[in-house]
């Protein structure tokens, strides 16, 4: 008996052992993605940032769907960020990373939301972008748009469903998207 118990016990832990190294390099990723520059201090936090893009699919849509240039692509999140942003990013005042509606004004369920993106020539900006749910069918692009120069943003909907984006958090510097048929 203990000699099956540790043929049994070496391949459970060598797939223990690969699972933690697979999840220390995907929090190495995270941590990695959005790195804050010391200084100036005068400079609001994401006027300081750098991204590095990680992922391969945004919602479950291969980046190559979306952008054919595109070999990385992060979605924001909350989780991504150093802990400094966070006052900022959960100030209560409607600005999100991920917003839904009916942007264009049809009847299927609708998501805005913004990210960076990393060409495969190695430019990166920031994006947007609006996937449809039609009932019954997977998830499909309906609107993207880069942001080259811009590398952060937070997004607002108005009541007209114009889509705001925030590149700054303390200024009026926006973008705003309204669909225009």
């Amino acid at each position: 008996m203990g000699s099956q118990w540790k043929s049994a016990a070496k391949p459970a832990l060598l797939a223990l052992l690969f699972l933690l190294a697979a999840a220390e390099a995907g929090r190495t990723q995270q941590v990695d993605f959005a790195k804050i520059a010391p200084g100036p201090k005068s400079a609001a936090w994401w006027l300081r940032v750098e991204f590095h893009p990680f992922g391969k699919e945004i919602r479950g849509i291969p980046i190559a769907k979306i952008r054919p240039t595109w070999c990385k692509a992060t979605e924001f999140r909350n989780d991504l960020f150093p802990p400094e942003a966070t006052p900022d990013l959960t100030r209560g005042d409607g600005l999100a990373f991920s917003i839904d509606g009916s942007f264009d004004g049809a009847r299927i369920r609708q998501t805005a939301l913004i990210g960076v993106y990393e060409s495969c020539t190695g430019a990166r900006g920031s994006f947007l972008l609006v996937l449809a749910y039609p009932p019954g069918e997977p998830s499909a692009v309906r609107f993207v748009h880069e942001m080259p120069d811009e590398q952060f943003g937070m997004l607002r909907a108005l009541p007209d469903s114009t889509i705001v984006v925030f590149h700054c958090l303390e200024c009026d510097l926006v973008t705003k998207f309204k669909w225009d048929r």
